[in-house]
This record gives structure tokens, sequence and C-alpha cells, in this order.
């Protein structure tokens, strides 16, 4: 893991500095790819795309803030949203589709599966606003994309929708996305509904089941 320079990142809300420390080069031997995309490394940790300003505590962008070439007087880090804080953002952007409603939503849905990760068994026991998350995302996925193709189907595995999910997997894939295609088409022959773990091949890139969580 090596970090690139440290940036000087100012908060659109109050103008404080936050601190941020991009990521230039990763080892990935280490790291587990999920089937829901959540990738889960010992050393490699998450570059958030929106966090809480650690002067002002609101929640920002960070791809978005300007930087200040002169800057690290007053800086400060940022610090992750906690649950409620990324549902109560998701609220502000829930009337129509957007690319910040997308990765809330995602957020949102990673953290339900986390329960899942490291126990055993097919079954899943969505909450009430669980379930809502994952077809609300459902609704604003592109099947035009195969990624948000793949995630698509992915969460009608989850949701116990096997004929639909399978439905998704006949369009035409190519690429490593096809190996994508034959792990899911193995755990709905299973009929699967949790979260598994796939193992990241080094030289082709691709991934495998490793287990049926």
């Amino acid at each position: 893991m090596k970090y690139g320079p440290e940036t000087y990142l100012i908060c659109s809300d109050c103008g404080g500095e936050l601190i941020h420390r991009p990521l230039v080069a990763v080892d990935a031997r280490f790291a587990t790819l999920w089937s829901d995309g959540y990738v889960d490394s010992p050393t490699v940790p998450e570059q958030p795309l929106v966090a809480r300003c650690g002067h002002c505590q609101m929640a920002v962008w960070l791809p978005e803030l300007a930087v200040n070439p002169d800057g690290g007087g007053d800086a400060c880090e940022y610090q992750p949203l906690t649950l409620a804080e990324t549902q109560s953002l998701l609220d502000h952007h829930v009337s129509q589709p957007s690319d910040y409603q997308l990765h809330l939503r995602v957020k949102l849905w990673h953290q339900a599966n986390h329960r899942y990760r490291n126990d055993s068994g097919p079954g899943v026991d969505w909450t009430e606003a669980e379930r809502a998350n994952m077809e609300a995302l459902l609704a604003i996925l592109d099947m035009h994309q195969v990624q948000e193709r793949l995630m698509a189907t992915e969460l009608l595995r989850q949701l116990g929708q096997y004929e639909s999910a399978s439905a998704l997997l006949d369009r035409q894939f190519e690429g490593m996305a096809l190996d994508v295609v034959g792990l899911l088409r193995q755990q709905l022959d299973q009929r699967h509904q949790r979260v598994f773990r796939c193992q990241l091949d080094q030289g082709a890139d691709t991934c495998r089941a490793a287990d049926n969580r």
C-alpha cells in the first residue's frame, strides 16, 4: 500500500481544511471481494466518497471539494458517516435518481450484508428498512450497464427472487463478467440468498466462489 502526498480539502460548509491521503498503489493479495461488490482488505483502508467534516460535522462529498495548495495550518481528519448519518443524507437525495442516491443506497446495502459475511448458512432475515432500500436500489439501476445489471441480479438473489435474477443472466455478457455470471448461477441453483465470498485471482483478475456466505 502506498499513499500519495497529502492534500488539503476545503469543507464546502465551514471552509475548514480536511487532510486527504490518496492511495496510489495497493496490494490486492489479501483482499476479499464479495458478491455485493464490497471489498474487504486488512491492508487497504476504505477511501470514502462522502464523509463527515472534522470541523463542522457536516457531511461532505470529498471528490467535489476544492483543494487548498497552501493549506495544512488547521487541517484535521474527516470522519466516516454512521449508519444513521448515511440514512439521513440519503433522505435528501430520494426525490430523483442520482449518483448520490446510488452510492448511498449501495453503502446501506453493504452495511446490511455485513452481519452475514462471517456467518454460515444460506438464509437471510432482512429488516423492513433493509428490504425497502434494496428494492429502491433495484429501481434506479441502469440495466444497459453490465455492472449494474450484475448488481441487480445479486439484489434479486438476496431478495429471494431467483427466477427474475436468472432472467437477467440470460442477456449477453463477456470477459470478466462471464466469471461473475457463473458464480451467480451457482448460488441461484442452490437457492442461497446470503452474500458470498469471492477470491481475487491475481493473474487473470477474476474471482471464484470461496464459500456460500
